[in-house]
């Protein structure tokens, strides 16, 4: 009981220990040479503060309204996952080309996106990067793609492309963006394999490309090297889930180490990559949030 006790106690000690090196870690990047980590720095120092303006506030709550919808919701659907499945799935890569025929509640589905923490730092990240042309690979029932779009319209430039394979699933991800005033994201349907390359070209040189599709090694790895030929200079690739599987970890400690990774930022269960046109020393972050 005693050991219970002191253990309770030092909960709140330990939180804040953890809170104040997570924000020198931010700051260190907020006060980098590069101008990329800088901006990273500041939206990672935002969202941990809850640095948020009233249009950007007002902004998230109307996407949280829709995510409380469809958790509410009581609808199934069927529909062909072209994923990997869980974990423990180990589903072949014919499997996988060709779909697995499911039915799964909205609401469970909708449990799948981005919880609100992960999608504040997602729209930090687009607010401070300022990019112009984005690509999702995962579209689930949009929340992400609603928040990657509502700070490109607050920035007041740039789109989304964001790919769904199932399009029933799709469906549901544009009445989600439909919701939103501005018409930055786009819905592109269809298995990853069949329609990544089209987006890709359709949005000429892409600035942040955020990897929330299929979590398996080869398939990461894959869509970063063909992402590559299109990814602007300094382009930043986020990868989530990278220690959902020991397959996926590997595919992001391959990512690290690759040639034209300038630098990475390792949050956890979220990888950041940033990009450089020229051979230049490989710097590596960790913040655990």
């Amino acid at each position: 009981m005693i050991e219970a006790f002191i253990k309770a106690a030092l909960r709140a000690p330990v939180r804040q220990l953890r809170k104040v090196r997570r924000h020198a870690a931010a700051a260190r990047l907020r006060d980098h040479e590069h101008a990329t980590l800088r901006a990273i720095g500041a939206a990672l120092i935002e969202s941990l503060s809850d640095a948020d303006s009233d249009a950007e506030r007002s902004a998230i709550a109307e996407i949280e309204e829709r995510r409380s919808a469809l958790l509410a919701s009581d609808r199934q659907i069927a529909f062909i996952d072209f994923g990997a499945g869980s974990p423990d799935s180990n589903r072949s890569e014919a499997e996988m080309q060709l779909g697995v025929n499911s039915t799964e509640l909205v609401s469970k589905l909708c449990l799948a996106s981005k919880p609100r923490f992960w999608a504040h730092i997602l729209f930090k990240l687009i607010r401070n990067l300022q990019p112009t042309s984005c690509i999702e690979l995962g579209s689930c029932v949009g929340i992400s793609a609603a928040y990657i779009s509502a700070a490109l319209d607050l920035n007041g430039d740039g789109r989304l492309l964001t790919l769904e394979g199932a399009p029933e699933i799709a469906e549901i991800a544009q009445q989600t963006l439909a919701g939103q005033a501005s018409n930055r994201a786009s819905v592109v349907v269809g298995p990853f394999q069949e329609t990544f390359e089209g987006a890709l070209s359709d949005l000429g040189s892409v600035d942040f490309f955020f990897n929330d599709g299929h979590h398996d090694h080869d398939a990461v790895l894959g869509y970063f090297e063909q992402a590559l030929p299109h990814l602007g200079d300094e382009a930043v690739v986020v990868i989530d889930d990278i220690r959902w599987s020991g397959g996926m970890l590997r595919a992001w400690r391959a990512i690290e180490d690759h040639g034209r990774v300038a630098a990475t930022i390792d949050l956890g269960p979220i990888g950041i990559s940033v990009l450089s046109a020229q051979p230049c020393a490989k710097q590596k972050f960790t913040i655990r949030l």
